[in-house]
């Protein structure tokens, strides 16, 4: 049993045994939920042209959500942004610009080197980050912070 002087000597001692238990609560940290249905963009970036003036490229990939989609297009503060792929005929690297790609639910649809891409057409400046918007035909919109390397960086692009 305790009398009142035990408790004034454990409140100087250990403050907190002499008050009586409460239950503690504690909050989870939110975490942001990713709608499944809806498409991820991951490990955008941009690849800055070596010859200034000339158009970057925008690297990123998508992951489908739990139903089909298609990228329509993209844009970007202070530029045009088209996508296009590449692809290699008779030892001949072309290019055509894309009106949308298809994004089947569940897949990954990559824009690498090499294959599909963003062409950044008029970015100014040497930003460190570019936020790109892309639009789907589902009417989604999901924007991205892409980061920005020169040419010569080796962890440009995927």
């Amino acid at each position: 049993m305790r009398t009142p002087i035990a408790y004034a000597l454990l409140a100087f001692a250990a403050p907190g045994l002499a008050a009586p238990a409460r239950q503690a609560t504690t909050t989870a940290p939110v975490k942001e939920a990713w709608d499944k249905t809806a498409p991820r963009v991951t490990g955008a970036s941009v690849r800055l042209n070596p010859v200034p003036g000339r158009p970057s490229a925008g690297y990123l990939t998508i992951n489908g959500g739990g139903q089909p989609d298609r990228l329509i297009g993209a844009t970007a503060p202070g530029a045009r942004v088209e996508m296009h792929s590449s692809a290699m005929a008779g030892g001949v690297m072309s290019m055509a610009r894309l009106d949308a790609v298809p994004v089947p639910a569940g897949a990954t649809v990559s824009f690498a080197p090499g294959g599909n891409h963003l062409m950044i057409f008029g970015l100014s400046g040497t930003p460190k980050t570019l936020p790109i918007t892309l639009a789907f035909g589902s009417g989604r919109k999901i924007t991205v912070e892409a980061r920005v390397a020169s040419a010569g960086d080796e962890h440009a692009g995927h």
